[in-house]
C-alpha cells in the first residue's frame, strides 16, 4: 500500500507544467514567468513552440527566492545577482 503511495507521488512530481500552468500556480502571468525564465531564475526545457517547467524546478525556484522580491524585470534580476554572489 505504501509503495503504490510512493510511486503515485513520483509520477505526479515528474509531470512537466506549462508556462500557463507555473503562471497560475505562482500567481503571475505568463509573461513573466518568460522574465524569470530568460533572466535564468527559473528553469525549462524547450519543447516545440514552448517551454515546461518541472515540478522540481518550481520548488527549487520557491525555495531559493523565498523572501525575494521579483516582482519585476529589474528586481528579479537584482535577486539573482545576490544569490549568484553567494
Amino acid at each position: 500500500m505504501v509503495e503504490v503511495k510512493e510511486e503515485k507521488e513520483k509520477a505526479s512530481y515528474l509531470n512537466m507544467l506549462t508556462q500557463e500552468e507555473v503562471a497560475q500556480k505562482l500567481g503571475t502571468t505568463k509573461q513573466h514567468i518568460s522574465v524569470l525564465r530568460e533572466l535564468g531564475l527559473i528553469q525549462a526545457i524547450k519543447t516545440g513552440k514552448g517551454f515546461m517547467f518541472s515540478q522540481r524546478e518550481i520548488e527549487r525556484f520557491q525555495e531559493v527566492y523565498r523572501g525575494c522580491d521579483v516582482s519585476n524585470k529589474l528586481k528579479a534580476l537584482e535577486s539573482y545577482r545576490k544569490r549568484e554572489s553567494n
